[in-house]
């Protein structure tokens, strides 16, 4: 198993929605988050995905959509605030990579790529060093953050809760 992102078994249900919401959603609501503009979800597009209703019962958290510039590189770093999360690919031109290291850093450095599938769920630990390179066009990710006593949760722990 990689201890880096872990597919999770079901498919969203909710992306049409989440990309109809982006899509209307007034400039003044995206806010600066990290070196991202993010836009919140609200729980009311979460609910109607059985996969938000389990996580819900268990743990704390909230979910918003980061949209990253064209031509910009996020580059090599770990979450500060959080060990692990949950992301979805929404859209972009088909031109961005995410990728997590692999082995030591170095001037060169080998590194695995997360391909993201259409309407998948991925476990993402953010304690490994990943980055990700955009090219055209916006790139719009579904991420989940945990919060409160929840924000302990570990990449192991959540792979066991969806057993992948």
């Amino acid at each position: 198993m990689s201890n880096m992102y872990k597919a999770i078994g079901v498919k969203s249900v909710i992306t049409d929605k989440l990309i109809d919401y982006i899509s209307h959603a007034k400039d003044e609501f995206w806010v600066n988050y990290y070196n991202f503009k993010a836009l919140l979800i609200p729980v009311t597009i979460l609910a109607s995905d059985p996969l938000f209703e389990v996580l819900a019962t268990k743990y704390k958290f909230h979910a918003g959509v980061l949209r990253m510039d064209p031509y910009t590189c996020y580059n090599w770093h770990t979450d500060t605030n959080r060990r692990v999360g949950i992301n979805m690919h929404l859209k972009d031109n088909g031109d961005s990579q995410c990728v997590f290291l692999d082995g030591e850093p170095r001037v060169t450095s080998k590194f695995k790529e997360l391909k993201y599938e259409p309407n998948t769920y991925y476990i993402f630990n953010t304690t490994i060093p990943h980055m990700v390179v955009n090219n055209s066009g916006y790139r719009y990710i579904l991420s989940i953050e945990f919060l409160g006593e929840s924000s302990c949760l570990t990449f192991e722990q959540l792979c066991a809760d969806f057993e992948v």
